[in-house]
């Protein structure tokens, strides 16, 4: 991640921000993103297939760098993998950038990701409200699963089966293409 321009944004800037590339907002400043790779794709593909028509009736199961206003001032947007709201908390489907928690976020570790990123991007959706936050790291083969709740977080390998949601459990490995 790198800081690519100098402009600090604020929450009245949002129809202002870049209109292409990918990138999250820390602190008013743009931090661009690097495009993923295809196991990460595979990754977001397979995790989705899964989760959208197991929750598509309760809520909006959505991937592709979601836009999370995590705060206003100072404006800090993050890019999630993939989310899960319910139709609880969001009554219609959005069309642009959340600004309610959402029940689910998934990240995906790249090869280019650090630990401080990734933890970085925990500590804020769980601030934020999110109740569980699930990292998957193919490097490792290892899922990380934050609830909120509780302030706990539990680790799965991706040959284990786990509840991602009540009523709603995966296994990493039977998710991706071989």
């Amino acid at each position: 991640m790198r800081v690519s321009e100098k402009k600090i944004y604020t929450y009245e800037d949002l129809d202002r921000l870049p209109a292409e590339g990918w990138y999250e907002v820390i602190d008013g400043g743009v931090v661009e993103l690097a495009p993923t790779g295809f196991e990460h794709g595979d990754y977001e593909a397979g995790i989705l297939a899964h989760l959208r028509p197991k929750l598509r009736r309760k809520g909006y199961v959505v991937g592709g760098e979601v836009g999370i206003i995590i705060k206003r001032e100072p404006l800090r947007i993050r890019a999630a993998d993939i989310i899960y709201i319910s139709k609880e908390r969001l009554k219609t489907k959005p069309k642009g950038m959340l600004e309610v928690p959402p029940e689910l976020v998934v990240e995906i570790v790249s090869e280019g990701n650090t630990y401080g990123e990734i933890e970085g991007k925990v500590k804020d959706y769980l601030e934020f409200g999110v109740d569980r936050v699930l990292v998957i790291d193919p490097q490792t083969q290892l899922a990380t699963l934050y609830l909120r709740e509780n302030k706990t977080a539990r680790i799965y390998s991706f040959e284990e089966e786990f509840e991602v949601l009540e009523g709603v459990s995966i296994k990493i490995k039977d998710l991706i293409e071989d």
